[in-house]
């Protein structure tokens, strides 16, 4: 050191050999961690990773990548990924080491001039991917396509067969119902034992099938009762049932079976008409097209047929217990 100290002094050594001794001294020296680029030491004018910062050309012990542990590196003139970074040392840890795209700041950049060549590294190739496309919006649903529809206001229905129900003055349920789906003047009304159908032919493409309508209980029906042995309203969907519930009103003691979602009820129990007032013969009504379970009926078929009936042991005649139908409409999507 003497001899080197008086060369200098006498103007006559202006390069210093580093690196002698292990990597910890200059971290980014030649033959240490980052290989054979850094000409000074730890924050030298390569900065932290000199000119191949832990990630050189030579690849150092793995540098932990190709391009640096963060790409284009932290500071210095090429960052910790300096100019030689990735390239070279592709086997050693990959594209970009951990840090992807380009490191933080350092004059060099994205990675260095050779950060984008390792092809096994855990950082992606060569930083470059930015997080990949988004994915793509579902599908819009599409709409309901009504298929029937009526009011029993005007001519019969083409494709519906009353059975023995005959279109009857609504009384007391007139104008009960939602904004635009009430009770009308007049509704096809039906004893108890009697079966309404309806037959609808030429259906388009579909999957699922919808039915609205409101419901008119008239009278003394007896619900799941012992005497008389129960009134049930039941449809099926081209001979499979999909609805078959309970209607008590005769009396509360009576049990119902049918329990209405929010919204479904619109009367219960009341003096609507017919056969009243007092005693047995109180009416409810309900909007069927608010209960769910008569949404999306799986059904792809060119033809529904559906058949609506009010049966039990409990079956009366017409003066004694009935049943309506108003606004009924069938929707297929």
């Amino acid at each position: 050191m003497r001899f080197l100290d008086a060369l200098c002094g006498a103007g006559i050594v202006t390069l210093v050999v580093v690196g002698c001794g292990d990597s910890d001294q200059n971290q980014g020296g030649s033959g240490a961690r980052g290989g054979a680029a850094g000409s000074s030491g730890k924050g030298g004018s390569s900065g932290k990773g000199g000119s191949s910062g832990r990630g050189g050309s030579s690849g150092g012990d793995a540098g932990r990548g190709s391009g640096g542990k963060g790409g284009s590196g932290q500071g210095g003139s090429a960052g910790k990924a300096g100019s030689g970074g990735g390239g070279d040392a592709g086997s050693s840890g990959g594209t970009a080491g951990r840090g992807g795209n380009a490191g933080t700041s350092g004059s060099g950049g994205a990675g260095g001039s050779g950060g984008a060549a390792g092809d096994t590294g855990p950082g992606g190739e060569g930083g470059a991917d930015a997080g990949g496309e988004g994915g793509a919006g579902g599908e819009p649903s599409l709409p309901d396509v009504p298929v029937f529809y009526a009011d029993f206001e005007g001519p019969d229905p083409a494709g519906m067969d009353f059975g023995n129900g005959v279109k009857t003055a609504t009384q007391g349920f007139a104008g009960l119902g939602p904004s635009g789906n009430t009770f009308l003047t007049t509704f096809l009304r039906s004893p108890t034992g009697n079966s309404i159908t309806v037959t609808i032919n030429g259906l388009p493409a579909h999957t699922v099938l919808s039915i609205d309508m409101l419901f008119a209980a008239i009278d003394s029906l007896d619900g799941t009762g012992s005497f008389p042995a129960g009134d049930f309203f039941r449809i099926t969907l081209d001979g499979q049932e999909i609805f078959r519930e309970s209607f008590a009103n005769a009396t509360d003691q009576q049990i119902q079976s049918y329990v209405s979602p929010p919204g479904v009820e619109l009367a219960r129990r009341v003096d609507l008409g017919f056969q009243g007032p007092g005693g047995y013969y109180t009416d409810s009504a309900y909007d069927f097209g608010q209960d769910p379970q008569f949404d999306d009926i799986p059904h792809s078929g060119a033809t529904a047929v559906l058949v609506f009936n009010l049966e039990g042991g409990g079956v009366q005649t017409l003066d004694d217990e009935s049943w309506a139908i108003d606004n009924l409409g069938i929707r297929v999507r």
